[in-house]
């Protein structure tokens, strides 16, 4: 019986990238993909403004403060799609099981592919080279047993990175790590770690689940205690079979300010909404995943009589699902899909505007085809505007 390979494959700064790809004069300049006035959120930046401390779902205004210098481009999202589904294409050409978690990465279940396609380090580089190839853009692929594993691994080398944990070694490549870099650690979790003496890997694995139990309850505990040697805690597992889309976003600090969330929900309400444009589908079920620290994970959902109708919509619903529940707490990830198995096509009215439904349902693909036309600045929302800001 083969031994599970999973290859975690994530592009390298994605928005930034592409940005910096069309247009040269960005290229090895700090970049900030995001707007929307000063309302606005970071969606994502170049490597060259992380180094300044910028990173995604921070305020435009705090990220300006950080690194002046930077060059802020508007979100392109069905550019970025565009370019996506190129991408995915060329990972379903290697797995006939890809996983895609956000519109830039993707986990494949590459188990028992060696004697068609040979050693998954040269398939790694053959696929590598292929996304440059389709795109000029790169990509950085982790390689382990487990989807966890594989995680961690693509992290290592970024960016254009290539690392493979061998089978067997998987406790002791986790060892070596930094506390910080084990996924779904957070700043408070390092925190409560580092008050309880646990400032390594190795302080980590040294305690017994029931005392980490006991500090950080049932789950979470559990879950310390598994990665700690090396064990997938079950990441990305347990999805349903029908048809779905989500973004998702873990955050580097703790966001609890609900305009913030608002915005980070609509561009990922913008992202979830493109896509299933793009693929001519719609869900009736909304569904947002959000994340308390430490770990302590929940999701929500609420199903529609019809399908959701556009990104302004899922993003309200989603923002109206996530402040009855999260009780004011700052979260450490946030996510949201559509799901269901509702064919759009099946669902349209005939009328034009004969109904809010169909008047949002019609411009939405507007709004996504004037975009890539004109770009994102062409079109934006009246309710995205700051009206604090002098008109021009």
């Amino acid at each position: 019986m083969s031994t599970h390979c999973f290859f975690h494959v994530d592009m390298d700064a994605f928005y930034a990238s592409i940005e910096q790809r069309d247009d040269p004069g960005l290229r090895g300049r700090p970049v900030i993909v995001g707007g929307h006035g000063n309302r606005g959120v970071v969606a994502a930046c170049s490597y060259e403004a992380r180094t300044f401390g910028v990173h995604s779902a921070m305020p435009i205004k705090q990220a300006l403060r950080l690194c002046p210098e930077a060059r802020i481009v508007p979100v392109r999202m069905r550019h970025y799609a565009a370019v996506s589904r190129v991408i995915m294409t060329r990972f379903a050409e290697y797995s006939p099981a890809v996983q895609a978690i956000s519109i830039d990465e993707a986990f494949l279940d590459m188990t028992g592919t060696e004697r068609l396609l040979g050693s998954h380090s040269d398939v790694a580089m053959q696929l590598k080279s292929d996304v440059r190839s389709a795109t000029d853009l790169t990509v950085s692929v982790g390689i382990g047993t487990s989807r966890f594993i594989a995680k961690l691994a693509s992290e290592i080398d970024k960016p254009d990175g290539l690392f493979q944990v061998a089978p067997g070694t998987e406790a002791e490549f986790v060892l070596g790590l930094d506390l910080r870099s084990l996924w779904g650690l957070g700043k408070r979790t390092l925190q409560r770690l580092e008050r309880l003496g646990i400032s390594t890997v190795a302080d980590l694995r040294g305690k017994r689940i029931e005392y980490l139990r006991g500090h950080f309850g049932e789950s979470a505990g559990a879950y310390l205690y598994s990665i700690a040697r090396g064990e997938d805690p079950g990441i990305y597992t347990g999805r349903g079979t029908h048809h779905s889309i989500s973004a998702e976003q873990t955050f580097e600090i703790d966001i609890g300010a609900a305009e913030t969330l608002r915005e980070v929900l609509r561009d990922m309400a913008d992202e979830v909404i493109h896509r299933s444009i793009q693929e001519n589908w719609r869900g009736r079920t909304i569904q947002v995943k959000y994340r308390f620290p430490p770990f302590e994970t929940h999701t929500a959902s609420r199903t529609l009589t019809r399908p959701v109708t556009g990104a302004e919509e899922l993003a309200s619903l989603s923002f109206d699902l996530l402040e009855e529940r999260r009780g004011g707490r700052s979260l450490r990830l946030l996510g949201i899909g559509i799901g269901g198995d509702i064919d759009e096509r099946d669902n349209r009215q005939g009328d034009l505007f004969a109904d809010e439904r169909t008047r949002t349902t019609t411009i939405d693909p507007t709004i996504v085809a004037l975009r890539e036309r004109f770009g994102r600045s062409a079109i934006t929302r009246a309710s995205r505007i700051d009206r604090s800001e002098p008109r021009q």
